[in-house]
Parts: C-alpha cells; structure tokens; sequence
C-alpha cells in the first residue's frame, strides 16, 4: 500500500465550521478509545481540498462501522438510522448534522446494473471499488494520525489537474450509473473526463448497459444531475456521450432543444427570485422539458417509466396536445385580453408554465406568461358560491360557469365591485334562463 503524504490539519482548522470540528474530534476520540481505526472519506475530502463548503461528513471504520454508529449515537446523543443491506448506517447529531457511517467492505455485482452484493473488505479494498480517483482519498481522524491524507489511487494528482479518472476497467459495467456521475461531477467542478475514463463511459452505452438499471436508479441520478449548478451544460454532456437515449430512444438532441433548456434555466432563476417561498421541482422542470420534445405516445410511456405523477403526465400531455395554439396565441402581436391569457394557463403547474415559456424566445409570450405568473393568477372574485345560493341558483355545474365568467370579467375591467359582479351575476342568470 502507497500513500501520499498530506496533512489536512490546517485546512480543517480554517474550512470547517466549528461544529463540524467538533463531530470530527468526537468520532476520533471515540474510535480510540474502543480501539478502531477510523478516516473521513469520499466526497468529504475532496471537497475540502478543493476548499469548498459543500461539506458531508462521510466516515469509514475498519471492521466495525455500524457498531460504532450505534455507540456514536449513545453517547452524542444522536438519532440512528441503519442499512445494514449495505453495512452503511447514519447518525443525527443534536443540530442536525448527518453523519454517514460505513464498514470497510468489498463488493461484486451479480450482473452489470445490479445492485452490489456487499462483503466484509479491508480499507484497501474499500477505497479501490470506489467510482473514481478523486472520490477514493481518506484522511485519519485517530490520535496521532488527525488530518493525515492517505491517497491510495492517484486523487491528489488527478485533482490538482482537475481530470475525473475512473478506479478500473470494469467500473462502468458493474455500475452503469457512474456515468451519469461522471458528467454530474464533470459539470460542478469544471473538470475534463480522462480519455481512457470517456472511452470506457462509451463502451458501457454501446453495450446498452443502462437498459439493466431500474428505472428508479437512473431517475435519482437524473434529479441529482438537475440539483446541480448548469443543468442545461449537464444535459448537453450527456447528449455527447449519448446517454439520453436512455430515457427514450427517440429523445434528440438539437440546437433547438439546447437554446430552450438555457431559457428554462434563466426563467427558473427569474421565477425562484420572484417566488422565494414557492417550491418548484428542477427534475420536473427539465426532464418534462426534454419530453416535450417527444410525440405524445412516447411521453406518456416515459413518464409512467419514471414515475412521475399522474397529474403532471396529464398536464404535460395536455399541454402538449394545445402547445401550438398556446404559443400562437400567447407570442401574437395583437393585444390580447387578460382572460384569454388566464384561460390558457389556469391550473397548470408552475413547472410547465415554465416549460411553455422557454419553447419561444417571443417577447410578447414572455411579458404575459410572467404577468400571468405575478397578477392574473392571483386574481380571485368577490361573489361566491354561499352568495350564487342566497341568489336562488341551484348548485351545479353552472356554478363553476359563473365563477370563472366573474374572474374573466374581473380580470378583464369590466366589474371592479362586489355590486357589479353581483349585477353581472343577475345578468349571467337571465340570459340563461
């Protein structure tokens, strides 16, 4: 065993925020005293190298990490969770730091895409079936030995030349995921794919190897890709590497779909600043924008693949269907009625609106999509149905006709009062009788 020799003493010191010092030194301390060798590993490292703070405690014990979560939690008085599929277990520190806990373990794949089948490894064997270099460097957190790096795989190197390099030949066909992880790592640290590491990513997708992973995998990988800083330049990697054929097969990709993936983004950053308390899902946004791109068959199909809501897939569908009319109407030049606007957008999903609002780079369809978004679909009469029933009309359908007909008029200037939608009520009520 090779290591190089880095110390990460004072970077812990000046990147670490105090309590997650503190988790660090607790861990280490109570790994000495039951007598195990233990190391903060992964993604952890690396970020702190790279002098970021997305920082995650990821832990490693040799031989015996979920009993050291069990006796973690006891004694910091923390929450336990355990995995023992993957000898894996998490523990929730007072103040809400999670903290993940792994044994040293080996692993072999049944079959290309299958999950691993876990077994006992030594902290070699652990580092080594990790997916790539600069993911595979640990340092100690025992006495003695706190902050000292030891890279196994070539990390260090291949950070400081900010090259994502996989850990063997065959990695990309026990997991076929990593290539998704790959490109997700490529796109937020700005790094290149090694040559060797792009023509295994390759191979794998000739080989098809994604059709042996569950739907529920690649969609994870997928919402984790759309987390990330520049979905639309994520997108764009994995069109390169033909990975997106994997959602479909009849999903393209074009200069088109990329100009509307980069003004989905700018809408999305418009609308989050617009909306700060309003959730919006950027899986729903971009994987719905990519199947818009489809035939309404093909959509139908890849949304029950991946499991997105019935709701949704019917509004996507429906939109679909009406998208050329949407946008006719909405990009015309003419002056359009602020009803009209409503009529078409009311009731849909924010993620859609967005979706529609990126298919034109019209100014016209722009300026009322976003009028719609901050007024019209606000808007809200004054009658309602307690007062259609004190007016003597009989609940039913027409109810709804009335309402929506008062929030057109509303929206439109042509009632301004409780009195005159009232008045607007009566009238409504005569003409159809």
């Amino acid at each position: 065993m090779t290591t190089k020799s880095t110390d990460l003493t004072s970077l812990i010191q000046e990147r670490l925020e105090l309590r997650l010092r503190k988790v660090l030194y607790s861990a280490g301390r109570a790994a000495d005293a039951l007598g195990w060798k233990i190391y903060c590993v992964g993604g952890s490292v690396r970020d702190l190298l790279l002098k970021k703070n997305t920082f995650d405690l990821d832990i490693l014990v040799e031989d015996h990490g979920l009993e050291f979560a069990r006796h973690l939690a006891r004694e910091e008085k923390g929450t336990l969770k355990l995995y023992r599929r993957f000898a894996t277990a998490m523990v929730i520190m007072p103040g809400g730091i999670k903290v993940d806990i792994t044994t040293t373990r080996g692993e072999f794949y049944s079959e290309p895409g299958a999950l691993p089948e876990v077994i006992p490894g030594s902290f070699e064997e652990d580092i080594r079936r990790r997916d790539f270099t600069i993911n595979a460097m640990a340092f100690s957190l025992n006495r003695g030995e706190f902050g000292r790096v030891i890279d196994l795989t070539g990390g260090l190197e291949d950070l400081d030349a900010g090259i994502i390099r996989v850990l063997h030949a065959d990695s990309f066909r026990d997991d076929p995921t990593r290539i998704f992880r790959a490109v997700r790592f490529q796109q937020r640290l700005g790094f290149s794919i090694e040559s060797r590491t792009e023509e295994l990513m390759r191979t794998a997708v000739d080989l098809k190897l994604f059709e042996k992973v569950s739907p529920e995998r690649l969609r994870h990988e997928l919402e984790l890709i759309f987390k990330e800083a520049d979905p639309p330049g994520a997108i764009e990697s994995m069109a390169r590497y033909d990975e997106l054929r994997f959602i479909h097969s009849r999903l393209a990709y074009s200069n088109e779909l990329k100009s509307q993936l980069y003004r989905i983004r700018e809408n999305h950053d418009w609308f989050r600043k617009k909306f700060e308390g309003e959730g919006i899902s950027r899986f729903r946004l971009y994987f719905g924008a990519l199947l818009f791109s489809l035939p309404i068959d093909a959509i139908t199909e890849t949304g029950k693949k991946f499991n997105l809501s019935f709701k949704f897939l019917g509004q996507l569908t429906a939109m679909k269907k009406r998208s050329e009319e949407a946008l006719r109407i909405l990009s015309s030049p003419e002056e359009l009625f602020p009803s009209k606007v409503y009529s078409l957008l009311r009731g849909i999903d924010s993620e859609i609106i967005l979706i529609i609002m990126s298919r034109s780079s019209s100014e016209n369809l722009v300026s009322r999509i976003r009028i719609y978004l901050t007024e019209y679909r606000f808007v809200s009469g004054r009658v309602n149905g307690g007062d259609l029933k004190n007016l003597g009309i009989s609940p039913g359908p027409q109810y709804k006709k009335i309402l929506d007909e008062l929030i057109s008029a509303r929206l439109d200037g042509r009632v301004r009062s409780r009195k005159e939608e009232l008045n607007l009520v009566t009238s409504l009520v005569d003409t159809h009788d």
